[in-house]
């Protein structure tokens, strides 16, 4: 009679493990999605993280249940949970364990001590995010320019400093009037003229989501219009250029590790340009 008895024991214990392996899976993918939405800056309610300490009071139940030893197939289900749950968790240091009792002690110190969750099974302090960085490259159109734009943010304010400048920037020999005056007589020009500017900013960026943020600042620049004389030299029209406080905002949005910029900047409350650029996060 104990010849027959003790398949269906073993047979009995195999169908607990197999409960106890299919509740820690759960277990692990629950965990492992709060720590996912946590990440990625989503605030994570109270009453799921007490849902999650109820299935781990419930694991504990049914691994007192689940006396003996796994069988090999099951040990294999084990260690790949548990890989997984590791891997996702950052969890280096190897852990060996021939039953389960320990489980809930794993989830519970590794979900405390893993600073990268931003969960805490009391309380959930904000979340404090890596900064990231970002080079944008950009042009100024109808004012034919270029610049570059390096930004820095966190989970909702940052920073940026921006350098433009024509290219190739012409410096003036000397100053003029619209009226073809100098200070020396007139200009004689050979009817070529182009803007040259160049500005410097630095201000404050904001993020109400994350693919998109927007920007606002200001700094100091020049924007000449230049008329060229009949010996090839480059006059500044005094009264057509101007120079001093430079301003500037637009938006940059985020896909994947790229920038989209665009934005307008003006010199002196006078002249505006658009600009677009397309940059890097890092």
């Amino acid at each position: 009679m104990l010849f027959l008895l003790l398949p269906a024991a073993l047979g009995a214990q195999e169908l607990k493990w197999d409960a106890a392996l299919g509740q820690y899976q759960r277990i692990c993918d629950e965990c492992i999605m709060l720590r996912m939405r946590a990440v990625s800056g989503e605030a994570i309610e109270a009453s799921e993280l007490t849902s999650v300490l109820a299935r781990l009071a419930s694991l504990k139940q049914t691994l007192q249940d689940a006396r003996g030893q796994m069988t090999p197939a099951q040990r294999l289900r084990y260690e790949a949970i548990r890989l997984r749950y590791e891997e996702v968790f950052g969890q280096t240091a190897p852990v060996r364990m021939s039953r389960l009792e320990s489980v809930p002690a794993l989830l519970t110190d590794a979900l405390r001590q893993c600073p990268s969750t931003g969960l805490s099974f009391k309380e959930m302090p904000p979340r404090v995010p890596k900064p990231h960085a970002g080079l944008v490259l950009f042009t100024g159109v109808p004012d034919i320019y270029y610049g570059a734009m390096a930004t820095v943010s966190g989970l909702r304010f940052g920073g940026f400093v921006k350098a433009s400048a024509s290219i190739p920037f012409i410096k003036p020999a000397y100053e003029c009037f619209s009226d073809g005056t100098t200070p020396s007589g007139y200009i004689w020009t050979n009817g070529k003229e182009r803007f040259s500017r160049w500005a410097v900013t630095a201000g404050a960026s904001f993020t109400p989501w994350r693919f998109l943020s927007v920007y606002a600042g200001a700094g100091y620049g020049r924007r000449s219009l230049l008329w060229q004389d009949v010996s090839g030299s480059w006059a500044a029209v005094a009264d057509r250029s101007a120079a001093g406080i430079a301003i500037d905002g637009g938006v940059l949005v985020r896909i994947g590790r790229f920038c989209l910029l665009a934005g307008a900047s003006a010199v002196g409350f006078e002249s505006a340009a658009a600009e677009f650029g397309i940059g890097l996060s890092f």
